[in-house]
């Protein structure tokens, strides 16, 4: 049996104010640096230059399982 912790939830807003309600939220892991900059290239390298504007970029640490970047958009 596991028992699941509060923190554990990325989507806890208690535990993790920065994930807002409402919004769309893709979320990766990153081990170093070299991983955080390669998710934002390859990010930006997807979304259409007009639309990055509309997504707020920032880092999360997770209490849990380390650093993740987070791309949130607005429903």
């Amino acid at each position: 049996m596991t028992e699941v912790k509060a923190e554990g939830n990325i989507l806890n807003t208690k535990q993790y104010p920065e994930i807002k309600n409402n919004t769309i939220n893709l979320i990766i892991p990153y081990c170093n640096e070299k991983e955080k900059e390669t998710n934002l290239r390859r990010f930006f390298n997807t979304v259409v230059e007009n639309e990055l504007r509309k997504y707020k970029i920032f880092s999360l640490k997770h209490h849990l399982n380390g650093y993740f970047t987070v791309f949130q958009t607005n429903l």
